[in-house]
């Protein structure tokens, strides 16, 4: 067909481990509800720019005569650029902050609507990546739930624990490492990896461990830079006590991931690429869209049927070329299509 390149055609031609259909196969092709004439104005982060220039030459092959004027520099525009009445998509790189949804209900008097586009990427902190925990690699320790992170990086243990864990004998290790000291390591913790840290592990505290040792980029001679989030897994692995919180892409040959729970009970569970690609890795991080969508504001039919090509099969197997992002599940796929509903 036509219609597909070849880097589409492959990915939909390739079988899955397991001879299961990978996830983008298992979506509706995209049908054209009927032919659009408009432009879709978008708003919000710049390092999706990639992924929408691939979805929009991707959705002109189907409807020609629809334009995009795409002013993608920050996910701060995004919500303000959609209240304002200047954007019909709100493209954010990250999860909404409570003001930006406040904002946004007293401006248009309607709630805000979310649309799952992808699964964020593994190691790029730009790409809302999903988070890691690493520890040394004769470390005992291979497993950690919710509760247990909340009160080794946090201090209010709003998740219920009994005490803060400060040594790794609190987490019951015996001989050398009853008494070895837990030295937590993240990225700064008011950027957007370590918010949503807070929000979905410390259960909304900001009162972090006050031993909470934090790495940012660091400039180098000759205009290079040094990952913060690499710097964060370097120097844990230069302390045997140390837990390194980080993009859970991020390696050290000293460092292995530990398994995360949500509760106690488990699943526990291991951060590839195949478990945050199904958001069964409990710090994977999907990437949402936002429209308008409610009785004050209704639905633009040409956004809708931008986002029906989106979370379509065609829309889902151009994420692969985009290099970082992954796509979406046949689930997650199909209850957002069923949440969009026909277009109007």
């Amino acid at each position: 067909m036509r219609h597909l390149s070849f880097a589409i055609a492959l990915a939909l031609a390739l079988p899955a481990a397991g001879g299961e259909a990978p996830g983008p196969a298992a979506l509706p092709s995209y049908q054209p509800s009927r032919q659009f004439e408009g432009t879709i104005r978008s708003w919000g982060h710049g390092f999706l720019k990639p992924m929408m220039r691939l979805w929009e030459a991707g959705f002109r092959v189907y409807q020609p005569k629809v334009h995009f004027e795409d002013e993608l520099v920050s996910s701060a525009a995004a919500m303000a650029g959609l209240y304002s009445g200047r954007a019909d998509l709100g493209v954010l790189a990250r999860e909404i902050t409570p003001p930006e949804v406040a904002a946004y209900e007293k401006v248009t008097r309607q709630k805000i609507f979310p649309v799952t586009v992808l699964t964020g990427s593994l190691g790029n902190p730009d790409k809302i990546m999903a988070l890691g925990v690493f520890v040394a690699k004769d470390n005992p320790v291979t497993r950690l739930s919710f509760r247990q992170l909340d009160a080794i990086f946090g201090s209010e243990r709003r998740r219920g624990a009994a005490a803060n864990l400060r040594t790794w004998g609190d987490l019951g290790l015996g001989g050398e490492w009853r008494d070895r000291p837990i030295h937590p390591y993240s990225g700064p913790a008011y950027e957007a990896p370590g918010t949503y840290f807070s929000q979905t592990v410390l259960g909304g505290s900001v009162l972090w461990n006050t031993d909470l040792r934090q790495y940012d980029d660091l400039d180098l001679p000759g205009g290079k830079v040094a990952d913060g989030y690499q710097r964060v897994i370097d120097a844990a692995g230069a302390d045997r006590g140390g837990i390194a919180l980080t993009g859970a892409g991020y390696r050290n040959p000293a460092m292995k991931a530990v398994a995360l729970a949500r509760e106690d009970g488990g699943p526990y569970v291991l951060p590839t690429r195949e478990t945050v690609t199904s958001l069964a890795y409990p710090l994977a991080r999907p990437v949402r869209f936002y429209i308008h969508h409610g009785p004050a504001i209704p639905p633009n039919p040409l956004v809708i049927e931008f986002l029906h090509y989106v979370l379509s099969r065609e829309g889902q197997a151009q994420v692969g070329s985009e290099g970082d992002f992954m796509p979406v599940t046949a689930e997650v796929g199909r209850r957002e299509l069923d949440r969009l509903g026909p277009t109007p």
